[in-house]
């Protein structure tokens, strides 16, 4: 299980400092891609794997199965950290989340999202509002 969110900060080279605990609840490789609200994904490989077989039973035909498989896929990278725990994000991914040097990791579950850390607080004050009225909705059912 992923949780709890880390903040740290990118080197000159675009890495990553993935923490210890982290790593081992991800394994390696792990997959990075586009995310969903201006972040990046982080799928442990197993996670990946259960993703690409749902992808693959969607009808392609299908203009919304096509577009989603081409964002995750199309930015998608397998990554192992090295031997400091760091990984490198590459350009095109640093571009889509936004990220400059502050970076936050959150774990989600089965999955961590990087986060630009000003963003993620933004996000996370704008979404505040929103989460309350889905405990309530949620609760009603």
């Amino acid at each position: 299980m992923l949780m709890g969110e880390f903040e740290h900060t990118l080197d000159s080279k675009g890495r990553l400092f993935i923490p210890a605990r982290m790593r081992e609840a991800l394994g390696t490789p792990f997959i990075i891609t586009k995310g969903f609200d201006g972040c990046l994904t982080i799928y442990p490989q197993d996670a990946w794997n259960r993703l690409t077989e749902k992808l693959d039973q969607q009808d392609l035909p299908h203009k919304d199965a096509r577009s989603i498989t081409r964002f995750l896929f199309g930015g998608a990278v397998e990554v192992e950290p090295d031997k400091q725990g760091r990984v490198l994000l590459p350009a095109n991914l640093r571009r889509h989340a936004g990220i400059g040097e502050d970076v936050t990791i959150v774990g989600v579950g089965n999955k961590a999202e990087i986060w630009d850390t000003e963003r993620y607080h933004e996000f996370s004050e704008d979404s505040a509002a929103d989460v309350e009225n889905a405990v309530e909705r949620l609760s009603r059912d």
